[in-house]
């Protein structure tokens, strides 16, 4: 009766906080609220004959990646991945980021009492492609992609969605320690931050929840370790096209100068990568990359995970490598408040 009186409670207030913020959030609370709803119960799914064993396999196997979670790297105990929930297709929103075609300058969505963010998602596509044309009306660069997960902050348990069964085993406990890294810590207004937090720490839990499990020598870490190597590979590429574009973009030419050298500089990054750079990823999925529309939107939303990464690493290094003890100390930037990176970079200058 406790935990009913609880749930109602963080519906009630949930929905209070969709009609202060209108109709986008109450639609996509709805959804929210109908998968927790249908949501089952892994425990007694693992017991039952209804399921097959590959589903039972991904289950246990879900067990396991949260509690490494909890016990190796120090992120928040709670019931996220507890759930199990069946849905008809491979992904669960489709997410729209934006920003200026002559700037790196984001487009904002802000909600109250969740802040501000530079992308905005939604359950169904219709939706997503109409409030991408309404940004392309104002002249903007818009992007509109796949997202299988996100976190809903403690206000309902995270489930495990049906699509995520085919998953490698990097890809599930990457995006679990990820999302649980959100829950664990999140802080306001400080996106780039988050997603770099999360993003680091899921990399780098998963890799050594795979070393844990299966062993150095084992095909699943050496899979591991190369698609972390063409995740870094990709990402100094794309940091090195921001800095270009950014030096255009800053430069004193005039906008119509500014947009047609852009084209430019796209086009040749483009052919840079199909007869030089995509032979160098060991992957088949980061090969793919060069095939994806390039724009200002799209370089946004991939240097939000990856701008200031190096940060992390230089304390996880300081740290010895323990992932654990990186954890505290980044869990200890909320309550030192101001700039998150402000404090990682005093940390890391304490400890070299």
């Amino acid at each position: 009766m406790y935990f009913l009186k609880c749930y109602v409670f963080l519906f009630f207030l949930f929905l209070s906080v969709l009609f202060l913020n209108g109709c986008y959030l109450m639609k996509q609370g709805t959804y929210i609220v109908r998968y927790n709803k249908s949501a089952r119960d892994i425990d007694k799914l693992l017991k039952s004959k209804e399921i097959d064993e590959d589903l039972k396999e991904t289950f246990a196997l879900v067990q396991e990646i949260k509690l490494y979670a909890v016990q190796a790297i120090g992120l928040k105990e709670d019931r996220n991945y507890t759930k199990y929930v069946e849905l008809e297709r491979d992904y669960l929103v489709d997410v729209i980021s934006a920003s200026e075609k002559d700037s790196f300058t984001p487009y904002i969505w802000s909600y109250c009492f969740f802040g501000s963010f530079p992308y905005k998602g939604f359950f169904e596509r219709e939706d997503a492609e109409r409030e991408a044309e309404e940004l392309k009306k104002k002249g903007l660069d818009v992007l509109i992609r796949k997202v299988d997960a996100f976190s809903t902050l403690g206000f309902f348990v995270d489930p495990v969605y049906s699509f995520m069964a085919g998953y490698s085993v990097f890809a599930l406990a990457s995006l679990i320690i990820h999302e649980q890294t959100h829950t664990t810590l999140f802080l306001k207004n400080q996106v780039q931050f988050n997603e770099e937090l999360a993003g680091f720490v899921g990399i780098e839990g998963a890799l050594n929840f795979i070393r844990a499990k299966y062993g150095e020598d084992s095909e699943f870490y050496r899979q591991a370790l190369d698609n972390r190597e063409d995740w870094d590979r990709y990402s100094s590429l794309i940091k090195a096209l921001y800095e270009e574009l950014r030096r255009l973009y800053e430069g004193g030419w005039s906008r119509e100068y500014k947009l047609t050298q852009r084209e430019i500089v796209f086009e040749s990054f483009k052919e840079r990568f199909r007869t030089v750079y995509s032979g160098q990823f060991k992957t088949e999925s980061f090969r793919k990359l060069g095939e994806i529309p390039l724009n200002n939107a799209y370089i946004l939303s991939f240097t939000r995970y990856t701008q200031d990464l190096e940060l992390f690493y230089r304390l996880y290094r300081a740290r010895g490598y323990d992932l654990k003890k990186t954890v505290q100390i980044l869990k200890k930037a909320k309550d030192a408040g101001g700039d998150p990176k402000a404090f990682l970079r005093k940390m890391i200058e304490s400890d070299e």
